[in-house]
C-alpha cells in the first residue's frame, strides 16, 4: 500500500525509522529497489535529507 499512497521520500523515511540496520547492511541500489525507485533517486532523497 505504500507504494500507492506514499512518495518516495516518505517511504525512505519509514525504512529509515522502521528498519535502521538495513540502511547498514544492504546496498543502497536494493535498497531503492525495495521501496520502487532509482538508485539516483534514492541518492538525491538521501543528499535532501542529509
Amino acid at each position: 500500500m505504500s507504494l500507492l499512497y506514499d512518495n518516495a521520500e516518505t517511504r525512505y523515511l519509514k525504512l529509515l525509522a522502521e528498519q535502521p540496520h538495513l540502511i547498514q547492511q544492504i546496498p543502497l541500489k536494493y535498497l531503492a529497489s525495495y521501496i520502487g525507485i532509482t538508485p539516483q533517486a534514492l541518492s538525491r532523497i538521501r543528499k535532501r535529507i542529509s
